[in-house]
């Protein structure tokens, strides 16, 4: 039997804010080391994703917003079979992926799809697109995680490891930290109810005055670097991935060099990035690069994990040092900048409340964060063990967020296993070729190694 329920205004804010240049779809690759049998997965999504309504409702538009109408699913229409070119197995996984990402999903189904490539390097590769409308990309990349085993048997997971701070971004407010919001005077801590009862109704006016607090507090931070980064997306994507990076080969950098692995990927990104800029003939002196960085802002005791429920927190990165040494000195130092902000919850709501608003205040809103920000860095905590989909051995895991209105880049950097990569998703209007930068984060890790010249110190 049917059933109706209406989209609450978080949710909503995904579906309104949607253009065809940027599809509000959180897109994720899993590689798999030997062959995924189809059956094995049926099986597999039947009863661990199905379980989660959302996954089980269509989207039905209407005058007064969308609403969500439970059906029954068939499986097998939300699942393709896909084989790639012969000769260049990778090239062509990159190839499908970006063309995913720029293809909108079945509006007359539930709004997810996979895509098993069943050859793949002699294993397989999954690709799965779920709209950001069931969940913020937080909680959709948990959901994706919970279909994964710790040995081919589906033993129950091993126990979570402790977290670093970037980790922490993802992890629900305890209750001491949301009694520090209640305190702080952060602007959407004002609006708490709001995150925490996506359900609640508000009027515009209401809404309306709340995010012109958000749009005034993103408005009050300096402009970022003009660099042809920025532009209007074409609606062309194309994804990279750097190879694994094992996490002992950064940790031993960040020990000889006295700082923090999360800092000396940041910097080897921002190396890759200056470089890029520099041989497309961009000045780069000066140059900075605002991210937006995604905030779980649920509470433990949130009963539903679905729903959208984040913020963003702005982290520069500081493209425009050429000396690598400098560049990690810098990044270090903002590193424990963005550590203390994050603690006094000094978070942007903006999405918390742009879908309770009228068109015109929303692409104000979207414009306004492009003109303060160039790209939509993600960090995707994983297990630190070997993972199992149906049976099948998970060798690397990539993940990317939509970026929104005209940004046109979306960073992830993502740990499993013992290993680190860094993926980029790019519009080709700003990056026509994304390995361009992913290619070049190992020779920046070379140059910020341990054995590399010591001649500075990062701040404490």
């Amino acid at each position: 039997m049917s059933t109706l329920e209406r989209l609450g205004s978080l949710d909503m804010t995904w579906l309104q804010i949607e253009q065809r240049t940027n599809l509000m779809q959180v897109v994720g690759v899993l590689v798999l080391a030997t062959p995924l049998d189809r059956a094995a997965l049926v099986d597999c999504l039947a009863t661990r994703l199905l379980p989660m309504e959302r996954f089980r409702q269509l989207v039905l538009r209407d005058t007064a917003g969308a609403i969500w109408e439970s059906a029954p699913v068939d499986l097998d229409a939300h699942i393709t079979t896909v084989n790639l070119p012969a000769d260049d197995h990778a090239a062509g996984l990159r190839a499908l992926i970006g063309e995913l990402a720029a293809t909108p999903l079945d509006p007359a189904r539930p709004l997810w799809h996979l895509h098993l490539v069943p050859d793949y390097q002699g294993g397989s590769a999954l690709i799965a697109r779920v709209h950001q409308c069931i969940a913020d990309s937080i909680a959709l990349i948990r959901v994706l995680q919970s279909l994964t085993d710790a040995s081919p048997t589906a033993e129950p997971p091993l126990p979570p490891e402790a977290p670093n701070f970037f980790d922490r971004l993802c992890a629900p407010l305890t209750d001491a930290v949301i009694d520090g919001i209640k305190l702080s005077g952060a602007i959407w801590a004002r609006y708490l109810s709001l995150l925490f009862n996506p359900t609640q109704v508000f009027d515009y006016a209401r809404a309306s005055t709340a995010l012109a607090l958000e749009i005034g507090k993103l408005a009050g931070l300096h402009d970022d670097s003009h660099t042809f980064l920025k532009g209007e997306p074409k609606g062309i994507k194309h994804v990279s991935w750097s190879v694994p990076i094992a996490e002992s080969t950064v940790a031993a950098i960040a020990q000889a060099r006295e700082t923090t692995p999360n800092a000396v990927l940041l910097a080897a990104l921002s190396g890759a990035l200056h470089g890029y800029l520099s041989r497309q003939g961009e000045r780069t002196t000066g140059t900075e690069l605002r991210t937006l960085m995604p905030v779980n802002l649920r509470s433990e005791d949130t009963p539903d994990v679905l729903g959208n429920r984040w913020g963003f927190m702005p982290l520069e990165l500081p493209v425009g040092i050429a000396d690598p040494l400098d560049r990690l000195a810098e990044t270090h130092r903002r590193v424990a900048h963005f550590t203390e902000t994050y603690d006094a919850q000094r978070a942007l709501g903006i999405f918390s409340l742009i879908g309770q608003t009228p068109r015109a205040v929303q692409l104000q809103a979207l414009k306004l964060l492009a003109t303060k920000s160039t790209a939509l860095l993600c960090h995707v905590p994983g297990a630190h063990e070997p993972r199992f989909l149906a049976g099948a051995r998970i060798v690397e895991q990539m993940f990317w967020s939509p970026p929104s209105g005209d940004l046109g880049l979306a960073v992830s950097i993502v740990s499993y296993n013992g290993s680190y990569q860094v993926g980029l998703l790019a519009d080709t209007a700003m990056v026509p070729a994304p390995a361009a930068i992913t290619d070049q984060i190992q020779a920046q890790l070379d140059a910020l190694g341990a054995k590399a010249p010591r001649r500075r110190k990062a701040p404490a």
